[in-house]
Parts: structure tokens; C-alpha cells; sequence
């Protein structure tokens, strides 16, 4: 379940609840091969703006990705297309290195080959199929699941949603109060019991080594900054709190608001 604000009580202390760990950004190596050229390229430029996933190599064929495991790369994921060709022999290969850890097998393939796909996986076994077309973003999701697991790739759901309500409330990623918020939220939706504000600056100070104060004053501008763009996304947020649309939310209010929409959107 989402935590949420604890209205009213003091901050955490020591006999109150253990203090929880930092949500941390766990990256995933991956290693593609396509026979796919603006694929390839597709898969380039997406690793380039999305770092929970790197892209350690994008080869054309098997002989390229076979020579860079062999010289010492050792992805927690590699993406194998298909239409390589003998990609059954290649994935045999593959495990025939013994690489350790084990690389997770994702294979992409065209909606029309699901069926010649399917049956190899059969023999194959321990492989997961991502059907293509496909956007750049199911791929990568797939990847990091894979990667990371399911407690993990439910923080990177909860970072992306974040991201994406402040970009359409047209805030500034430069401004520190964007990644302060985004931690407030991570801790207030993985907590265990409902978080105080005070405690959330506390936490967030600790992980930035720097001040509570300088933690709310950064989310403060960050949401005055949000209240001049005016954009439909912040003056719902207003609504919801009771507020004028022309309001500025105060910090404690943005928090509650953003967590009920996280709350619809993540389970």
C-alpha cells in the first residue's frame, strides 16, 4: 500500500519507527543485439536520456555480442532479436560461457513470427518474449524488470510517474526542489506507516547532506515556480486541495496531492 502524510504528529524518532532506507537508483547493464538498424539507433538514443538502463553494447549480429562476452562484458540482461538468424544456436552459445552471474534472455520478435518465437522458447526455456512492434519505453521497462526485479522496478515506476507530473507542470529539473520532491515521495510511499513531513525533510536532508530548511525553502520555490506556469495539471492539484486554482501549494499540500495521483496510478 501507498504511505501517505501523518497529519498532526511529531517526526520520527528513535522509539517511534527505524528510520527506512534510502530509495535507491539501481542501474540495470544491458547488452542489445538487433538486425535492425534504426533499431539499433532507437535503442541508443533512448539508453542516452533513461540511465536506469545502460546500454554496455548494440551490436548488428551474435558473432559481435559472442566476441564482447567473451572479452569480459557480462550484462544482467541481454536483448536478442529474432531475425538475427540461429539464434537458438546463439543463445546456446551463450550459455555455453558460463557467465556468472547469468545474463536474463529477452527476445524480441515481429507480431507475425510469435508462433516459430513461442516454440522457441519452448526449447530454449528460462527466456522472456517482448513482441515487436514495440515502444522504446515497454522495451526498456521490460529490461529493468528483469533486471532489478519487482521491489525495485516499483521504484522506478513511482521515479518515472514523478517525472512526468512535474514535466507537465512545466517544472525546471534544474531546480534542486525537483529531485528533493522526488525523493519526499519515494520515502513517503515506501514507508511503512505514515510519514510527517518533518520526518521526510530530515531523510532527504540526511541523503543531500545539507539543511531540512534548505530542503523545504527548495521545494517552496519549486512549487511558486509550478504556480506562475499556471498549467491545467497544477491548478487541479489546487482544486483537490481546497484551494484557488491561482494558489500556490504549500509544500505539505503538493506532497499529499502528488502521492493520490501516484496512488491511482501505481498498485
Amino acid at each position: 500500500m501507498l504511505g501517505a502524510l501523518e497529519q498532526g504528529r511529531p517526526a520520527l524518532g528513535k522509539e517511534s519507527a527505524p528510520t527506512p532506507p534510502a530509495p535507491g537508483r539501481q542501474a540495470v547493464v544491458a547488452a542489445f543485439a538487433s538486425a535492425t538498424r534504426l533499431e539499433r539507433e532507437c535503442i541508443r538514443l533512448y539508453a542516452q536520456t533513461h540511465a536506469e538502463v545502460r546500454a554496455a553494447a548494440v551490436v548488428a549480429d551474435g558473432a559481435q555480442l559472442l566476441a564482447l562476452l567473451r572479452s569480459g562484458l557480462c550484462p544482467q540482461v541481454l536483448v536478442l532479436d529474432v531475425m538475427l538468424g540461429g539464434v537458438l544456436s546463439l543463445i546456446e552459445e551463450i550459455r555455453a560461457l558460463h557467465l556468472d552471474p547469468e545474463p536474463a534472455l529477452l527476445l524480441l520478435a515481429p507480431l507475425p513470427e510469435q508462433t516459430a518465437a513461442r516454440r522457441a522458447l519452448q526449447e530454449v526455456g528460462e527466456c522472456e518474449l517482448l513482441l515487436k512492434p514495440c515502444r522504446m519505453k515497454d522495451l526498456f521497462d521490460q529490461v529493468y524488470l528483469m533486471g532489478v526485479g519487482a521491489d525495485q522496478f516499483r521504484l522506478y515506476r513511482i521515479r518515472r510517474c514523478c517525472r512526468r507530473y512535474l514535466q507537465m507542470m512545466q517544472a525546471d529539473p534544474a531546480m534542486s526542489g525537483c529531485d528533493y520532491l522526488e525523493q519526499m515521495l519515494l520515502y513517503a510511499v515506501t514507508a511503512e506507516r505514515p510519514m510527517t513531513l518533518a520526518a521526510l525533510y530530515q531523510l532527504t536532508a540526511q541523503d543531500n547532506d545539507t539543511q531540512e530548511g534548505s530542503v523545504a525553502a527548495a521545494v517552496g520555490r519549486l512549487s511558486r515556480k509550478m504556480q506562475q506556469q499556471g498549467t491545467p495539471m497544477y491548478r487541479e492539484l489546487c482544486r483537490r486541495c481546497g484551494l484557488a486554482e491561482t494558489a500556490a501549494l504549500p509544500n505539505g499540500k503538493l506532497l499529499k496531492s502528488m502521492l493520490e495521483l501516484l496512488q491511482q496510478e501505481i498498485v
